[in-house]
């Protein structure tokens, strides 16, 4: 089941919808291209149709593997950053927007030519970094994120809600601390260790 409007939350709107680059389909395509070609020259060889019959396997193998292309949405709403995967079973990640502390994005030669790469979430959450895999226009879903990002935080200012402080600012003001003397070298050493582990 892709992912619908009835899955946004109570006022949330859905921005972007991307996916994995179609060249992912590659190999299914290039397996079913090769075994067709072998089961043809099967049947001319032997002057028989029955080897056609196993064509069926590759095509079967081609049809799952587009289903689950098709049904891995990577979703950009106003609120958060959710991965929705699944043909049969369904399983999602999200993200909130602000729990991102970073993005960044990366592409191979190929991937800048073919316009795919990764893009990567830092959140402060315990998964810690999160990679999306051969997204299609990576820069501009990356750009969508950042952009998002910054209007929320802008909304949390102008509704006087608290921004969440990022890890490096936290780092900053425990450092401050231990400067202070408010606490000790190894309070500010524990406290910096749980911190790095949430990039």
């Amino acid at each position: 089941m892709s992912f619908t409007k009835k899955q946004l939350l109570s006022g949330e709107n859905l921005i972007v919808l991307a996916r994995q680059h179609p060249l992912v389909l590659f190999k299914p395509i290039l397996t079913n291209v090769i075994v067709l070609a072998a089961l043809i020259a099967l049947c001319v060889y032997y002057e028989r149709r029955w080897p056609l019959a196993l064509y069926g396997i590759p095509l079967l193998y081609f049809v799952w593997k587009f289903l689950s292309w098709r049904r891995k949405e990577y979703v950009l709403t106003d609120r958060r950053v959710v991965l929705h995967e699944g043909v049969f079973s369904v399983s999602s990640f999200d993200a909130s927007l602000d729990k991102i502390n970073n993005v960044y994005h990366s592409q191979s030669f190929l991937g800048r030519l073919l316009n795919y790469g990764d893009v990567g979430l830092e959140t402060a959450s315990e998964a810690g970094t999160t990679t999306f895999s051969f997204l299609s226009r990576p820069v501009s879903f990356k750009n969508s994120i950042v952009n998002q990002r910054e209007a929320y935080r802008a909304d949390l200012v102008s509704a006087g809600r608290p921004v969440p402080p990022s890890i490096p600012q936290m780092l900053e003001e425990l450092a401050a601390l231990r400067d202070r003397s408010i606490i000790t070298e190894s309070e500010f050493q524990e406290k910096k260790k749980i911190l790095l582990r949430k990039i």
